[in-house]
């Protein structure tokens, strides 16, 4: 059972390694059902094999305890760090991941500025805000007249991540 833990650690740390030197590789989202499970993420799932077999291989080491003790009492104490790691890292960066993505389609019926002459039936770009940035996309004239660059449009459409714009 002590290889076990130690495999488990070291499969841990190894994802801990790889994530701080390239990233959130594995970041994968768990559907079921239709809804999402947040709280089986790579971060927490990493967190509680870790906890599991350290505390596992810890206990193993340097305890006589039995074996069916040593592994609920990793059980116990990777369920905790899991759940800590869960509500203190996952659940904020949802939440901020929720509130700084903002849909193209709320832009429809808001005013724009061309940046970027909109000629005839061909793309050009405006510059808007959202959320309290300024952003710029690709747009095209609603009825394929050309729009001069400076000129106020209002945002008619979205298709493709493209803006579908009509001079003011």
């Amino acid at each position: 059972m002590e290889n076990l833990y130690l495999i488990l650690f070291i499969i841990g740390l190894v994802y801990a390694v790889l994530t701080v030197f390239v990233g959130d590789i594995f970041n994968i989202h768990f559907d079921l059902g239709g809804g999402q499970l947040p709280f089986i993420s790579p971060t927490t799932i990493a967190a509680f094999v870790t906890v599991f077999g350290g505390i596992g291989y810890y206990l193993s080491e340097k305890t006589g305890l039995s074996g069916a003790l040593i592994g609920g009492i990793a059980i116990v104490i990777a369920i905790l760090v899991a759940g800590l790691m869960f509500f203190l890292v996952v659940v904020p960066l949802l939440n901020a991941e929720k509130t700084a993505a903002y849909s193209a389609h709320e832009m429809i019926g808001r005013t724009a500025e061309v940046i970027t002459i909109i000629k005839d039936d061909s793309k050009g770009e405006i510059i808007y805000e959202q959320g309290g940035s300024r952003l710029s996309a690709p747009a095209k004239s609603i009825n394929g007249l050309s729009i001069r660059q400076g000129e106020a449009v209002t945002i008619m459409d979205v298709t493709s991540g493209t803006f579908i714009v009509q001079k003011l």
